[in-house]
This record gives structure tokens, C-alpha cells and sequence, in this order.
């Protein structure tokens, strides 16, 4: 999916380029960051222990605990949270702030808002120090280990 998205992009830009305005002019350099981060996920990650929260064999089926590098995902997106969601076993890179990590969707949050995700405290270690803090903004899409951040990569 990320190279057709590249791809467009560079079509667009290609486009761009062969036209006789400035670039500037168009307002083309605006939509396309628009559009890239409108790409992103956006909400709020919070943390959860799975064994002591909603059980340590999560909706997707694995068993994780709060050394798991897992998330779960929120129920708008999820889908019937008494069915094996398409997300189960999907990575996700998972950014804060500046910081990203990669997870895998075990599990559902039933009370998380679109968008949003709950982290194992090993998750959200990675990505924010203070667990008092109790919620961080987030950014995540699917993580196909395409990208030039593999050394996020912490699974």
C-alpha cells in the first residue's frame, strides 16, 4: 500500500513540476502534506497491564503480559469485539512526540475511541518515560518493515 501511495505522490509531483507555476502558487505543497498526514491514524495511547486488565489472553487470542510488545486496538476499528478482528496479529508502528516503536494488535479496548490504541507499559516505555502521565498523542499506521525506520522496529 505504501509504494502505491508513493507512487501517486510522485506522479503528483512529477505533474507539478511539468506545469509553468511556482509551486508555492498552487497551494500543491500544503495538500500534499494534508493528505500524507490525513494517511496517519491519529489519537490517544494509553497503557494497560493485560493480566490484570481485561484478562492475559487478549481478543485476537495470544496471551501477553506487561513485558508484551502489544497493543490493543480501539473498538471503532476493531470491529465486533466478539469475533477475531481483521487488525489481530497486524504490526502497527506506533510515534509520539518524536519517538516511534512497533506493536502487534493482540487484543481489543472497548472503551478507546477511534484512533486511539492501549499499550502494554512495555510499549509505552518506548515511547514516553512518565507513566504517570497516563495518556500521549499518538501517530500509527500498519508497519510493513518497508520503511527507512526499521531501527524502531522493537519486537
Amino acid at each position: 500500500m505504501k509504494t502505491q501511495v508513493l507512487f501517486s505522490y510522485f506522479l503528483v509531483l512529477l505533474f507539478t513540476f511539468a506545469t509553468a507555476k511556482p509551486f508555492a502558487e498552487r497551494g500543491l505543497a500544503d495538500n500534499i502534506v494534508k493528505t500524507v498526514k490525513n494517511l496517519l491514524h491519529h489519537g490517544i495511547g494509553t497503557f494497560f497491564d493485560p493480566e490484570s486488565e481485561g484478562g492475559a489472553q487478549g481478543a485476537c487470542g495470544p496471551w501477553a503480559d506487561e513485558n508484551s510488545q502489544i497493543v490493543a486496538m480501539n473498538a471503532v476499528q476493531y470491529g465486533d469485539l466478539n469475533k477475531k478482528s481483521h487488525w489481530c496479529g497486524k504490526k502497527l508502528k506506533i510515534c509520539s512526540k518524536g519517538k516511534c516503536t512497533v506493536a502487534t494488535v493482540t487484543d481489543a479496548c472497548p472503551a478507546c475511541k477511534k484512533g486511539c490504541l492501549d499499550l502494554t507499559p512495555a510499549v509505552w516505555g518506548q515511547l514516553e518515560s512518565d507513566y504517570n502521565k497516563g495518556i500521549i498523542p499518538i501517530e500509527w499506521d500498519i508497519y510493513n518493515g518497508d520503511d527507512e525506520d526499521e531501527d524502531d522496529e522493537r519486537t
